[in-house]
């Protein structure tokens, strides 16, 4: 495996989907096949995986993991480094929250400065700048 990953753990919110990745279900669409074919090959190459269901009313988690992944690109030279999540149990807006950039900036900048000259970020991505205007709208 490219990334070395030996141990994974998996949310989800479709029973179904966690049984089909685990094998215990085949997919019965045509189309869908080769991903689970592909998804046991990779499975085949990890130490340990495990599984953890979430009912669709819990899983922020998962629906903030999936936009995180939708708002990253990355080719396969790009160095990706892992990072904690830590479940809190309290209201977010109970505690401080970094939201700085390594510039000194917040995640919003690049918006507002989209907004009043219409520049997108010297080396932005075509991606970045789509998102930029989708958050400017």
């Amino acid at each position: 495996m490219a990334l070395e990953i030996k141990k994974l753990r998996v949310y989800g919110d479709s029973s179904i989907m966690i049984y089909q990745t685990q094998g215990k279900l085949k997919t019965n669409d045509e189309k869908l096949k080769p991903y689970q074919e592909h998804l046991e090959g990779i499975i085949k190459n990890l130490k340990e995986i495990t599984f953890e269901y979430l009912p669709r009313v819990n899983n922020r988690f998962a629906d903030a993991l999936a936009t995180l992944d939708l708002m990253v690109e990355c080719s396969l030279d790009t160095e990706i480094r892992s990072f904690l999540v830590e479940r809190m149990c309290e209201l977010a807006y109970k505690k401080s929250v970094n939201a700085l950039k390594t510039d000194g900036r917040t995640w919003l900048a690049p918006v507002i400065d989209f907004i009043r000259e219409r520049k997108y970020l010297e080396y932005s991505t075509m991606g970045e700048k789509k998102r930029l205007r989708k958050y400017a709208t």
